[in-house]
């Protein structure tokens, strides 16, 4: 639960601190923060000390579910990689967007394929929470593998927000070396 509020903290302090210096930058970052706290807050039970991440994760771990299955790892899996999907989005997703070799569509393209990652990663969340606050027919053993295959899809959704940042850099790279090298062949032989 600790290295949930961890990463849920490092994650927004990065965000406060990666903010660029001009009006642009800082309103695609006012965005990123404003996705990241709905995201947080679909998630977490509101309480009324809303920076207490752990008295607030959620009804989870407060709920009747037996406890073999609340303690079992992968439900905090679900919780740890999730935190890990809000900061990884929060940390490169303005940087990634707002570069100055991407077109304004091009950028919002990147903007909305996080917010999609964001979203699946949330209705994960969301589902395990669901567990906890309803009264099921599902045995212990159905209860844990649900939760293990959450984990699993949790997983992989950390796994391809992670791809698409990689990418995306990769990509943005590309075009800028690819830009430099036509104005260096335009500067030194007079065609690209």
């Amino acid at each position: 639960m600790k290295a949930c509020n961890l990463f849920l903290l490092a994650g927004l302090a990065t965000l406060a601190t990666s903010c660029g210096q001009d009006a642009a930058s800082k309103k695609l970052a006012d965005d990123t923060e404003a996705r990241v706290v709905a995201s947080i807050k679909q998630v977490l039970v509101q309480g009324p000390a809303q920076g207490d991440f752990t008295s607030q994760v959620h009804t989870w771990y407060q709920s009747e579910v037996p406890n073999i299955i609340k303690l079992d790892p992968s439900a905090a899996a679900v919780y740890e990689n999730h935190a890990t999907i809000l900061k990884e989005v929060a940390t490169n997703e303005t940087k990634l967007a707002s570069d100055p070799i991407l077109t304004p569509e091009q950028g919002q393209g990147v903007r909305a394929t996080y917010q999609k990652l964001v979203d699946e990663s949330t209705t994960n969340v969301q589902q395990l929470t669901n567990l906890a606050s309803s009264k099921t027919t599902m045995s212990e053993a159905e209860q844990r593998q649900f939760v293990a295959g959450l984990a699993t899809k949790e997983n992989h959704q950390l796994q391809l927000v992670q791809y698409f940042s990689k990418r995306t850099a990769a990509t943005i790279d590309q075009k800028t070396r690819q830009k430099k090298s036509r104005e260096y062949n335009q500067k030194v032989w007079g065609h690209e």
